[in-house]
């Protein structure tokens, strides 16, 4: 199995501290960049992943358009389509990636909605609409993305370590 960039930039660096260099006998940039002999590299590595957030919104942004693209059901075919790529990524991914799937989730559903109220700001009381409660509208789809995201995200990790377990 391949591993990530973050376990071979983890091993880089303990082989590093480990093998005799001494943390003070490094110009200052190399401290800094492999970070000091506390670990506190070690705690936040892996904690967000770039490519994970990538792959996050654009598999959820498929979901959240073919949800809304579903007739008469709208909003809540978007939401459905967000808890299905949700799920989905929570079911392939070998780690956990709450935090890039919350972010992508809110985002997209945060754009959706401020999308869906700028086709009635056409109207003199869409516009009106618009102005006074638009970012409330707003702040709520991203509320409404990242907790049916964390939900989908959650279910998915769940079925996998189901079916990944030893009897």
């Amino acid at each position: 199995m391949a591993r990530s960039d973050e376990e071979v930039l983890d091993e880089i660096v303990d082989d590093d501290i480990h093998s005799g260099e001494v943390a003070g006998d490094r110009s200052g940039s190399d401290a800094e960049a492999v970070g000091e002999s506390d670990g506190s590299a070690g705690r936040l590595a892996g904690l967000f992943s770039l490519k994970a957030f990538l792959l996050s919104t654009v598999l959820i942004a498929v979901g959240v358009v073919g949800g809304g693209a579903i007739p008469f059901v709208g909003t809540l075919g978007s939401l459905g389509g967000l808890f299905v790529a949700a799920f989905a990524i929570g079911l392939v991914a070998s780690e956990r990636r709450y935090l890039e799937t919350a972010l992508a989730g809110g985002g997209i559903v945060g754009l959706s909605f401020a999308a869906s109220l700028l086709t009635t700001g056409v109207l003199p009381v869409g516009m009106r609409f618009f102005r006074e409660y638009g970012l409330a509208f707003g702040g709520l789809g991203v509320g409404l993305g990242v907790v049916v995201a964390l939900l989908g995200h959650y279910f998915g990790r769940d079925l996998r370590d189901g079916l990944t377990r030893e009897i």
